[in-house]
């Protein structure tokens, strides 16, 4: 048998044994990600930014359409949508307080892209009203 044949069937086997590790570990990263992955539907947008500005839109009394659509007119571009159930990993929470509202916001990476969007929610006003003051 010639020397380089079995220098070749050695480095084959070498080869093969390597792409077998580095499957099970990209199968154990997956794995890993879908246990944290969670079912998520509703709009996100692209950036905290827009996603602060969709829901002061949604407190002035916008339904989730047009403030979506009012976003994406400022911004120039696509940033807000809905999303149907996708799963996504949740990652960082933020509390933000902007022009006299309070504002809970969350990031979640969708998979299988990893792209980062963020959903969030109103908490309530700090604003003193009429009725307020009368109390």
């Amino acid at each position: 048998m010639p020397e380089g044949y079995v220098s070749g069937a050695f480095s084959l086997k070498k080869t093969a044994l390597l792409a077998a590790l580095g499957a099970a570990v990209l199968t154990h990263g997956a794995f890993a990600a879908s246990q944290q992955a969670e079912k998520v539907r509703g709009y996100f947008c692209d950036g905290k930014a827009d996603q602060i500005a969709f829901l002061n839109f949604k407190a002035r009394g916008e339904n989730e359409i047009m403030a979506a659509n009012a976003v994406n007119k400022q911004a120039a571009k696509m940033s807000c949508a809905p999303y149907l159930p996708a799963m996504a990993i949740p990652g960082e929470e933020h509390t933000v307080m902007k022009d006299g509202l309070v504002y809970k916001l969350q990031s979640f990476k969708f998979l299988p892209e990893q792209v980062e969007r963020w959903s969030g929610t109103v908490l309530g006003s700090l604003q003193v009203t009429a009725k307020d003051q009368d109390i």
